[in-house]
């Protein structure tokens, strides 16, 4: 397969294959044009993860997968969610929140009340909202750790 290449914002050059895009069922809130997404993992940024737009380069969110910091956070997700993704094992989910880090990283958020549900193995991915007001918006990133 052909590799693209693309020069991130973020990241510098990147490059990817048709098969490494990953597709939103639905945009994510406040980006209305972008559908297509590259989760980019690294050595270097473990347990943060990338999620690259494709069609932006300027656009891309730092995500992380919330039980690494948030131990208790367990999500009632919509049975409704996980067929627009085309889940049926608890094992094709993957839920992952995306980080705010302001200018003092110490200060770092995590939006816990709207995850991004994501099936890896099929390529697609979808923002859902809980309606479960303990998730907060956010929420301190490290806060959960350090307890």
């Amino acid at each position: 397969m052909e590799k693209i290449k693309m020069s991130s914002t973020k990241l510098g050059p990147v490059e990817y294959t048709e098969n490494d895009i990953i597709t939103l069922s639905s945009p994510l809130l406040g980006f209305p044009d972008l559908s297509d997404f590259l989760l980019i993992s690294g050595d270097k940024s473990f347990p943060f993860l990338w999620f690259q737009a494709v069609q932006d380069p300027d656009v891309c969110f730092i995500l992380i997968e919330p039980k690494i910091f948030h131990p208790n956070y367990d999500p009632k997700i919509n049975k409704r969610e996980l067929k627009i993704l085309g889940i049926e094992k608890d094992e094709e989910l993957k839920i992952a929140a995306i980080v705010v880090v302001p200018e003092d990283p110490k200060n770092a958020t995590v939006n816990l009340r709207a995850p991004i549900l994501l099936n890896t193995g099929k390529k697609l991915a979808k923002q859902v909202i809980l309606e479960d007001d303990r998730w907060m918006i956010k929420a301190p990133l490290f806060a959960a750790k350090d307890k």
